[in-house]
């Protein structure tokens, strides 16, 4: 026969106290018996009641009185362990339970306090670690490949640029044009719902079709105006070329979901277009078919578009459809969706009686409509919150969303301004050095006319003798 395994019970505080005053009002033995615990420790918490009473207005549901529990191998290890973790973390590099297990027993044989020799670095002693520190396991949010300094560089350098191109260039509003692809699932399902207090499970029906995707392409002008969205899906030519009679919206498919060359020159000639008296701008982020070969020589066929390309990992910072436009947009998709899911009309199923994804013409026209509802000047000043149409003289600095107090890349603000200043006296140079070159010039044609003008004289009088 297995031995039975013994399994340590936890009381809080609320429960130990009210053994305590049972017991107080009968006897130890008694309170053991009517709450079923080891008489041991019904003479234990009697003995730590001002303790207990004191720790539970603090937190009732603790269970341990301080200094219980079992003992840390060595404090120094605690300290150099805590310490090499935050370290690791501040550099934004990864740290495993693994790699906190490896280094702990490699620590451990140069510390100086251990109180066992024996020390494994065990998966027990691991979750005790983690919970003394305030230590979890987390996934991703960003890749952090460089810290922000290095961030607001990149960042006030692209916006300098973009700032000085549209000066020199004399580019008006209604030809600066940014544009990006984003990613819409088929079942674009909430994180949440209304559910009865206390339900343990809380599922959410879908179609099945989590993993499916388009993309969507939105683009504007810095005047606030909407170029036509560009929608990508997967394969399904037939179908696609079926949707081609959808006005203000182009569809186009891929054999996965996503963006091309052939599609990227596809998009430029259907939405932006040739046809521009003047000059253009086009800001995207640098994804491979915007920088590709095959686009560059696109562009060079009429388009009059110079392109500035946001620095890889500036995005989120810098580019209008990640700061202002995607977050109201997607929102307008998903309650399309709700609404889809919520009612029976434009629904289809499987012989088996499952509910099929939505029609892809359908997606497009959400897509359409969640375009159409945002708002003009919403789109409009994103170029100024992003610093693409912020004044030159840097009068309207204080509008771009990164540079603001308390942003990761605040000190941008200042270097933007220094950039500015310094290009201001670098022209001003430029400027004096040209006036002093104009003037050296028209001296040294001075003194030219002065010889001739004696050499004349004495022309002159050698006739005259």
């Amino acid at each position: 026969m297995a031995p039975v395994q013994r399994k340590n019970k936890k009381y809080d505080m609320k429960f130990k106290l009210s053994v305590v005053k049972y017991a107080e009002e009968n006897s130890g033995e008694a309170a053991a018996r009517h709450f079923s615990v080891d008489p041991k420790r019904v003479r234990e918490w009697l003995k730590n009641k001002t303790e207990l009473q004191r720790l539970s207005e603090e937190d009732s549901k603790r269970a341990r009185l301080r200094g219980g529990g079992r003992k840390k191998a060595s404090e120094e290890l605690e300290l150099k362990m805590r310490e090499w973790v935050i370290g690791k973390r501040l550099r934004h590099e990864r740290v495993s339970r693994k790699m906190i297990r490896a280094k702990a027993k490699e620590m451990f044989a140069t510390v100086s306090d251990s109180s066992d020799e024996r020390f494994s670095a065990s998966a027990g002693w691991l979750n005790r670690f983690l919970r003394r520190n305030n230590f979890t396991c987390r996934r991703r949010t960003t890749i952090a490949q460089k810290d922000a300094k290095e961030f607001t560089e990149k960042l006030v350098k692209f916006v300098h640029f973009s700032s000085r191109m549209i000066e020199r260039m004399k580019i008006p509003q209604r030809d600066i044009i940014v544009m990006d692809e984003t990613a819409v699932w088929f079942d674009m399902v909430g994180s949440t719902t209304v559910e009865t207090r206390g339900t343990r499970s809380v599922p959410l029906k879908t179609t099945g079709h989590e993993k499916s995707h388009l993309t969507v392409v939105l683009a504007a002008k810095a005047d606030g105006t909407k170029l036509k969205p560009y929608v990508v899906f997967k394969g399904g030519i037939r179908e696609v070329k079926a949707m081609q009679n959808i006005s203000g919206v182009v569809i186009a498919s891929s054999k996965n979901g996503w963006m091309n060359d052939d599609l990227t020159a596809d998009w430029l000639q259907k939405v932006v277009g040739k046809f521009n008296f003047g000059p253009r701008l086009l800001v995207w982020d640098s994804y491979r078919c915007h920088i590709s070969q095959a686009t560059k020589r696109e562009l060079k066929k009429g388009y009059k578009i110079t392109t500035a390309v946001i620095p890889g990992g500036c995005t989120k910072y810098i580019q209008a459809p990640d700061v202002v436009w995607n977050q109201p947009f997607k929102a307008s998709l998903r309650e399309s969706y709700d609404s889809w899911m919520a009612s029976d009309v434009d629904k289809t199923y499987t012989a088996g009686g499952n509910l099929r994804a939505p029609a892809r013409r359908l997606l497009a026209a959400w897509v359409l409509k969640a375009w159409e509802e945002l708002d003009t000047e919403m789109v409009k000043n994103s170029f100024k919150v992003c610093g693409l149409t912020v004044a030159a003289d840097g009068d309207e600095d204080h509008l771009i969303h990164c540079f603001k107090d308390g942003e990761p890349c605040a000190a941008g603000r200042e270097m933007l301004a220094q950039a500015r200043q310094g290009e201001e006296e670098e022209e001003k140079e430029a400027e004096q050095q040209e006036e002093d070159e104009e003037e050296e010039f028209n001296n040294e044609l001075v003194v030219e006319d002065d010889d001739e003008e004696e050499e004349e004289e004495g022309e002159e009088s050698d006739e005259g003798d």
